[in-house]
């Protein structure tokens, strides 16, 4: 099993590691990881080491799924930023062809895997939980997009092997075994793999308040997976989220007052602040947390943080790696 460590080409993420590479082969050698697991967009690549760059994470529109399902969706008066955003283009061929530049970045980089998000929930929905859509129709939109996107590719497979995502909107969450092979059934290729967030696991259960009983609340829903699903996660977001209290507090009451008259980045700031308290990305204590690992004997395992500075993420990839291999 190879463990990477989550990382973006945005500015402030690079200037943690003084925008220099070299610091970053020197954390990860000071961590024992083999790696990290780089979000890419179909933006042009600047030159990278492409030897430190294990995985890569694909961008997640939150609101393609109504795309699909709506073809009215693209003609929404909103600005070109807030569609791209929210559907991905301004067309579903954009989106089409945004998704396929993302591939082939990582394509490039020669990645091993691309995790791509198989969820819905738009801005105002995290407040709301509104989504006026099941997770059978997200998971099919899915599925037609992913297979019409691939179709093009020499034997109708992807370039680099598509890892899907669960979260805790409509979609992929892993909560019903028959939802997961539902999607199975769906694709139209072959090069694809899961891999299963563990925080957004404890999200989707919205009773996960205190770490050794979330990890057996994370343990009985695999076990409800037949050996076949399980086999095909090959890898794994490893964190910890106890944030059930938050959930069935405050999840479902609405948005806050004025957001629906803010800015795009207004608004986009305030959703993005009640996801942080939604999903905490903290380390696992407990030694506990090797069972899941063991359990699912994945391929990759990404140590994935939210951090602002080094000591912040030095501490928490300590915390972690000392629980799991104790």
């Amino acid at each position: 099993m190879k463990e990477l460590v989550n990382l973006s080409l945005h500015e402030d993420d690079m200037a943690i590691f003084g925008s220099d590479w070299n610091n970053v082969r020197i954390f990860l050698n000071k961590h024992e990881l083999d790696g990290v697991e780089l979000f890419v967009d179909s933006s042009p690549l600047p030159e990278l080491p492409s030897d430190l760059i294990e995985g890569v994470h694909l961008p997640y529109w939150m609101g393609r799924h109504r795309a699909w399902a709506d073809h009215l969706a693209f003609s929404e008066d909103m600005d070109k930023t807030e569609k791209v955003f929210t559907f991905g283009g301004c067309s579903r061929r954009e989106v089409i062809d945004n998704f396929k530049g993302s591939m082939n970045n990582a394509s490039i980089l020669d990645a091993s895997y691309a995790v791509f998000h198989v969820s819905y929930a738009e801005m105002e929905q995290v407040f709301t939980g509104s989504f006026g859509c099941t997770d059978f129709e997200v998971l099919e939109t899915t599925a037609n997009f992913l297979n019409e996107s691939v179709s093009a590719y020499p034997g109708g497979e992807p370039p680099v092997r598509l890892f899907f995502e669960n979260l805790w909107w409509p979609g992929l969450t892993f909560l019903k075994p028959r939802n997961v092979e539902f999607f199975i059934d769906l694709l139209d290729f072959s090069n694809w793999a899961f891999v299963l967030d563990t925080g957004h696991l404890m999200n989707a259960t919205m009773g996960c308040y205190e770490e050794k009983c979330s990890i057996d609340t994370v343990l009985q829903i695999l076990s409800m997976h037949s050996d076949d699903t399980i086999e095909r996660i090959e890898g794994i977001h490893f964190h910890c989220s106890l944030t059930g209290d938050y959930m069935t507090r405050r999840f479902g009451r609405g948005t806050p007052k004025g957001f629906e008259d803010g800015s795009f980045s207004d608004r986009l700031a305030s959703t993005m602040g009640a996801l942080e308290q939604m999903d905490q990305h903290m380390p696992f204590t407990s030694d506990g947390c090797y069972r899941i690992v063991d359990y699912i004997s994945p391929d990759f395992l990404t140590h994935e943080f939210v951090y602002s500075n080094l000591s912040s993420l030095d501490e928490k990839i300590s915390i972690q790696r000392g629980a799991l291999h104790k």
